[in-house]
């Protein structure tokens, strides 16, 4: 968890605005940098790029809801979590939140700082763990698919032992080794070819 998290709230009523910057300021376990924006078009162009490390979506912001911006936002690769914010509990509308990606529902009337940077805190936790379980599974893909490249049946020439690869080029068994696994090698001579490289040397012996 860093020290420093990045918030962007996204509301149109500025007393709402001031009683979630302030909730935030009392958090002493992290140091929260609060943006506050009106405009969910400017809002979305923000989080599309994933300028913040968690966004705060009111559900009333006039043209549309939050709920419409956690949509658009989700769908456009926004990997932030996004918590949403609202004046009045509502199931349908928690249900749904949870059901398009959001990471959490809060209801402002009810909210604490503790409530606030718990719910941050668990938010960015719970994501961070997405991405590296997402990232353990590409790479266990990969791996298998090494596996699977080296198990099935590969060409290899009878007399000088190159193999083909999926392209149908011709490579050294090494070369293709180290392509398809991380396998490494260190060289040496075998005794059969040492005596047919240095045949004095054995005769001498």
């Amino acid at each position: 968890m860093k020290d420093r998290i990045r918030i962007l709230l996204v509301e149109d009523d500025e007393d709402d605005y001031i009683i979630t910057r302030d909730l935030i300021a009392e958090i002493s376990i992290w140091r929260g940098e609060l943006d506050w924006l009106r405009d969910p078009e400017a809002a979305l162009r923000k989080m599309l790029a994933n300028e913040y490390d968690v966004y705060l979506l009111d559900y009333h912001l006039g043209s549309k809801t939050g709920l419409d911006l956690l949509k658009e936002a989700i769908q456009g690769g926004c990997t932030a979590p996004v918590i949403l914010l609202t004046g009045r509990e509502d199931q349908d509308v928690d249900v749904e939140a949870m059901r398009h990606g959001a990471s959490d529902y809060l209801v402002k009337g009810e909210i604490t700082s503790q409530m606030i940077e718990r719910s941050i805190r668990y938010s960015i936790k719970h994501k961070e763990s997405e991405a590296e379980k997402d990232r353990l599974i590409e790479e266990l893909k990969e791996a298998m698919n090494r596996i699977k490249t080296l198990s099935g049946l590969i060409p290899i020439c009878a007399s000088c032992k190159k193999i083909r690869d999926d392209r149908g080029y011709w490579q050294q068994v090494e070369a293709f080794i180290q392509e398809h696994t991380e396998a490494e090698f260190s060289h040496g001579i075998c005794p059969d070819c040492a005596k047919r490289l240095y045949p004095a040397y054995y005769r001498a012996e």
